[in-house]
């Protein structure tokens, strides 16, 4: 789509931020009513104002030109403008008319970049650099900035005099295109008309704290007043606090049912324009706008004109309950009621001190950059200057909510005992080391513990090896001796000429030794074989290839499964051997399946046979001479395992060992 070429201000002002972007076609024909460097230049036409961006820089424009530009808009910091191309100058004229504007005007960015006229009092001047100026001026409640390109030695009379200025609506704005505050923009003194000159300082009666800001009081929200009375404290920030000695107009009418007020404070804030070497005691008149600042009326823009040495003044000997009912703000006062130092912390300003005086919490201010020597629980008598921090409405009375105090320095803090040794600080403390030292025992006594488990399953472990040693010489040394001269007897037995009912008597003998010596034989390497142990399927197929028999077939079904203790691996072939023997002896089996796996968390060993079977309920639990199914239900109970016998007469039988494993 073909773009619309802009050639009103207010099209490019009031342009959506992403259109801006577009860099749309501007042919704009305005006025140059402010100029504020050879990069950016701001114009009017009738409908609105806008900004102008020059690349290269452009310096011979001035305020009252009437240009022609074209160029491209762009998006400004706050809303669009205009990327210069071309200019031209048509002629010259006088400058935009400057509108009226208060200032919530300037505020909503109404008529920003726009000349404006404003009215308004003087209240400070100061300079921004060599040849800047800022002005600042009370617009009815608000107070705004003007910033002048202009030396400050060439400005007119301007404190508390009514202004009219003439100057360019800007601001500052914020990365999110937001005015954050208005200011004005003057290029020259000759702008700041003095409609009404300040009267002299010295000719301005001498005002009672207490009539500021009353009804009725003309000008009192505008012009100076001049106060007399005696400095009660000066602070490095320019804040000082007087006790006036005007005497105070009469007080109002009270009715006849209601208790009399508290006398009023003659104390006032004061915030000086610049900080001045007044001491405590100094008896001083200042002038200054009056202000309601807190809960009490304060003079803010101030200045010294007069002080003279004197003595310092006491402080008001005052409750806890008067200085939160608002009768003592910003005068000297000191509580009669001791306090204790709760705590004190770093602030921005100096440091914030917390207290409590019969269950009610006070908070102190010393402005000071060192900590203060105090020790938290210490009881103390307070001084200080007491301000009202906030207050509530109450039908139409204002009352105080929070009352705290502005010390003047560490010596408003009067000690009068020292925290006692247990602090609450110092019991946690004592309480945390204790609980550390406890905490170390028993993490000590855990450890010496298990260090006392690992030496006695150490012990244990030689013991058992030792005894298992022992008996391994014992069956080698004795039984298997016996055995191995019973067998020789036996074998010179048979060379002899013998009956055949004899001679097979004493073959069944010979055999039934070596058996009993292959027993021992296998009973003394496993006593012995602790260095290397083996798995269970590995032990399974050394007790197949022991228990191996001529006449019955053992076949091995074995998965992997989890490694297992030693132990109880050996309590699993043991078993497995013992129900083998069983098969072969008693069953008369000629093929056995022994069978291991793992299944939903257990382990199964089961051997199975086909041999003639027997009574399951009754011939598992022993009779007189048979204890293998006795042996394997004590193996089990033994390692945690169940043992389960199914057996039909002249099917076979299954034993299955079900051994639940560790999560």
């Amino acid at each position: 789509m073909a773009q619309t070429t802009l050639t009103r201000a207010i099209d490019i002002r009031t342009l959506p931020y992403e259109r801006s972007l577009e860099k749309l076609p501007v042919d704009l024909t305005a006025t140059v009513g402010f100029v504020e460097s050879g990069s950016t230049v701001f114009v009017q036409d009738e409908t609105a104002g806008t900004h102008l961006h020059f690349r290269p820089f452009r310096n011979n424009l001035r305020p009252g030109d009437r240009v022609r530009i074209q160029g491209t808009t762009t998006a400004g910091l706050y809303f669009p403008g205009v990327d210069v191309t071309q200019v031209q100058v048509l002629g010259h004229e006088t400058p935009p008319v400057a509108v009226p504007a208060t200032y919530d005007d300037l505020s909503t960015g109404r008529y920003h970049y726009q000349r404006v006229v404003v009215v308004g009092l003087g209240r400070t001047l100061a300079a921004l650099d060599e040849n800047k100026s800022i002005l600042r001026v009370s617009m009815g409640s608000r107070v705004i900035e003007v910033r002048v390109d202009a030396p400050l030695d060439s400005a007119p009379g301007v404190i508390d005099s009514r202004l009219r200025i003439t100057a360019l609506a800007a601001g500052g704005i914020n990365d999110r295109r937001q005015l954050v505050f208005p200011y004005l923009r003057v290029a020259d003194w000759d702008d700041v008309e003095v409609m009404e000159a300040a009267a002299p300082p010295e000719s301005l009666p001498v005002t009672s704290v207490a009539a500021l800001l009353r009804f009725g009081e003309a000008d009192a929200l505008s012009h100076r007043v001049r106060i007399r009375g005696t400095v009660l404290a000066s602070f490095p920030d320019g804040r000082v606090f007087l006790r006036d000695s005007t005497p105070p107009p009469p007080p109002r009418e009270v009715p006849k049912d209601a208790s009399p007020e508290p006398p009023q404070s003659p104390s006032i804030a004061i915030q000086l324009t610049t900080a001045a070497s007044v001491m405590p005691g100094h008896r001083i008149e200042v002038i200054g706008f009056p202000i309601m600042a807190g809960f009490s009326a304060s003079l803010a823009d101030a200045q010294v004109l007069t002080q003279t040495p004197d003595t310092a003044p006491a402080a008001e000997q005052v409750m806890l309950k008067e200085l939160q009912d608002g009768s003592h703000d910003a005068d000297l006062v000191q509580l009669t009621t001791p306090a204790v130092l709760n705590d004190f912390f770093r602030t921005s300003d100096g440091y914030e001190l917390r207290f409590t005086s019969n269950g009610i919490p006070i908070r102190a201010f010393l402005l000071q950059t060192n900590a203060p020597d105090l020790e938290i629980g210490s009881s103390c008598l307070l001084a200080g200057i007491c301000l009202i921090e906030s207050s509530t409405d109450k039908g139409f009375r204002s009352q105080p909510e929070r009352a705290s105090l502005l010390l003047r320095n560490l010596q408003d803090i009067q000690v009068l005992s020292t925290a006692p040794f247990w602090t609450a600080r110092r019991l946690v403390m004592a309480i945390a080391i204790l609980g550390g030292v406890i905490l170390l025992t028993l993490f000590w006594i855990t450890q010496q513990r298990r260090q006392i488990s690992r030496l006695q399953s150490k012990i244990a472990h030689q013991a058992t090896l030792d005894e298992r040693q022992r008996i391994a010489r014992e069956f080698h040394d004795t039984l298997e001796q016996e055995l191995a001269g019973l067998s020789l007897r036996l074998d010179a037995a048979t060379t002899r000429p013998l009956e055949d009912k004899a001679r097979t008597l004493l073959e069944t003998s010979r055999s039934l030794v070596s058996r009993i010596q292959s027993e021992a034989r296998n009973l003394v390497s496993d006593l012995r074989d602790t260095e290397h142990p083996v798995t269970l399927p590995e032990s399974l197929q050394l007790m197949a290839e022991r228990v191996q028999h001529d006449q019955c077939e053992i076949v091995l079904d074995l998965h992997p499964v989890p490694a297992i203790a030693a132990p109880v691996a050996h309590h699993l072939r043991m078993m497995a051997q013992e129900a083998t023997t069983n098969a072969i002896k008693h069953a008369k089996a000629s093929r056995i399946t022994v069978h291991l796996a793992e299944s939903s968390g257990q382990l199964i060993l089961s051997i199975a046979d086909n041999g003639g079977g027997f009574d399951t309920s009754t011939q598992t639990h022993g009779k007189p001479g048979h204890f293998g199914c006795i042996g394997i239900r004590e193996r089990c109970r033994k390692i945690g395992a169940e043992a389960h016998w199914q057996s039909e007469h002249g099917k076979g039988t299954t034993v299955t060992i079900a051994l639940p494993l560790p999560a």
